[in-house]
């Protein structure tokens, strides 16, 4: 999603990822990505626990490869939740859902 983030801002959206990660691998990962998004920490895991996407599975409990869109009023208007690092929805999809979205108001 770093490749067409302003393709994201254009089409009405903000991208923000979280990671299990501490604060400041967190940081250091955008830092080496070129990340033009927030990258923020969730190491206590309560963000993916109440989202419902620890995958308990893979390294003592990280985040399923998850989208969620949300409306300006938080409402989760868009979710896709992965299965493996594999099953993400391409970014042009996301960017469809992000219009849609914006455009139904």
């Amino acid at each position: 999603m770093a490749e067409n983030y302003n393709d994201i801002r254009r089409a009405g959206a903000e991208l923000i990822a979280v990671s299990v990660d501490d604060q400041s691998f967190a940081w250091s990962m955008g830092q080496t990505t070129g990340a033009k998004f927030q990258i923020l920490s969730d190491s206590d895991k309560k963000t993916i626990a109440a989202y419902g996407i620890v995958n308990a599975a893979e390294h003592d409990g990280i985040a399923h490869p998850s989208v969620f869109i949300l409306d300006r009023e938080g409402k989760i208007r868009y979710m896709h939740v992965g299965k493996d690092a594999q099953d993400r929805p391409s970014d042009e999809a996301i960017i469809e859902e992000v219009k849609k979205i914006v455009n139904a108001k």
